[in-house]
């Protein structure tokens, strides 16, 4: 198609500062936000001490270190549409594909515990980490690797590396995703947590183990793996038609991920049907919500955030059972970004998560009058001026868009 110069603009801009403003190269791994432009913008993440004592929670929510995975496998893929659509960017494509390959390899081997996916590694050491990841990091780790070891970027020994490290997560899931466990997969320091519980959860989370094992068996050939998805795909693919009624964007988007890897390994008119189902809600909240959002915005596009260690005040979490202190005997506390940051990084967020969701599923895409309205919306931010991964969904959508 004709790509437009103001088009090639943004799409350069923001494949910039996504490469040399939110990728850190001491960890090969993308940060969420950043507090200023400079050489000084990592300077807020936390301490070495801080990441060590779960501080201010050991996710890392609201520090700067919350989806490092989620963002570089993402990019990972992106980084290959991107080459086989302006092949003139192949060699750039590539090495930093090699990049984000290495830093998604650190995040399962930094800590000594096979098969667990970190959500990301201080750039202060290039080890610590929080102790608490979710199913969603590993889902687009999975992702990333699954679409790496396919493309022509790959080295051969990379493709072995990448069967090896989805193989310790599958050996990790079966051990661990088991009823005395509440079907969760422990977290560094052993404990069972909801975010990385893999059975008896909700619709848009349920196809998440069926996918690392069927990727165990892709990648391997080994039929353990694909027994063990044959064993507990039927009653996961009936929970996932199970209808919802509120949806959360980023449920929509990681839902139609994980059924379109599981369709694209296993194919089959269950997950075509549900797929076409969550796209079109997932459609409809992005044309009637977020993509408004974006279109009417009239502020500013630059917003560093706020140093997470300057709120003035944290939000306390508490367990279902109304105590402060979780069952790791640690506090989960939330220090809150500025109301702006919140309010841009949600503008540009959310409709590239959405996007992108319906233009990976199989047999969903846009209608040419949506398709021009979202290039068009692609065009309003300024991404010389972003200062977090909000950019990365909208650039990945208008890459789907064009290819």
């Amino acid at each position: 198609m004709n790509i437009t110069p103001e088009l090639q603009k943004a799409l350069d801009a923001a494949w910039k500062q996504l490469t040399q403003i939110l990728f850190c190269e001491k960890t090969n791994l993308i940060y969420d936000y950043v507090g200023s432009l400079d050489e000084h913008r990592f300077d807020f993440l936390p301490t070495v001490q801080e990441v060590q004592l779960g501080y201010p929670n050991n996710k890392g929510y609201s520090t700067g270190m919350e989806d490092s995975v989620i963002c570089s496998g993402t990019a990972l893929d992106l980084c290959i549409r991107r080459a086989k659509l302006f092949p003139e960017t192949a060699e750039e494509c590539r090495a930093f594909a090699q990049k984000l390959f290495k830093g998604l390899e650190l995040c399962a081997t930094v800590h000594g515990r096979n098969g667990y996916i970190v959500r990301s590694v201080s750039p202060r050491d290039g080890k610590s980490c929080y102790t608490c990841s979710s199913r969603d990091q590993m889902t687009f780790w999975v992702w990333g690797l699954w679409h790496y070891h396919k493309s022509e970027f790959v080295s051969e020994n990379e493709r072995k590396r990448i069967a090896e490290l989805v193989v310790m997560l599958a050996e990790r899931s079966e051990k661990e995703v088991v009823p005395e466990n509440d079907y969760s997969i422990l977290t560094l320091d052993g404990f069972p947590n909801i975010l990385n519980k893999m059975d008896r959860v909700q619709p848009h989370e349920i196809l998440r183990l069926p996918m690392f094992y069927r990727t165990a068996y892709a990648l391997t050939g080994n039929e353990h793996w694909k027994q063990l998805y044959d064993a507990i795909i039927g009653p996961a693919i009936r929970k996932a038609a199970e209808p919802k009624e509120y949806w959360n964007h980023f449920e929509l988007s990681q839902f139609l991920l994980s059924l379109t890897l599981c369709n694209e390994l296993d194919p089959r008119p269950e997950f075509i049907e549900i797929s076409r189902t969550i796209a079109e809600i997932t459609k409809k909240m992005l044309c009637e919500k977020y993509l408004p959002a974006l279109e009417q915005w009239t502020g500013s596009w630059r917003c560093p955030a706020r140093p997470w260690r300057e709120s003035r005040r944290m939000h306390v979490m508490v367990t279902p059972g109304g105590s402060a202190v979780w069952p790791d005997g640690k506090l989960d506390l939330r220090p809150p970004q500025t109301e702006e940051f919140e309010k841009l990084f949600d503008v540009v967020r959310i409709p590239g998560n959405l996007a992108e969701g319906v233009l990976l599923a199989p047999e969903c895409g846009f209608s040419p009058e949506l398709r021009e309205r979202f290039l068009k919306a692609f065009l309003r931010p300024d991404y010389s001026e972003t200062c977090s991964y909000s950019l990365l969904g909208m650039l990945y959508s208008a890459l789907l868009l064009l290819r």
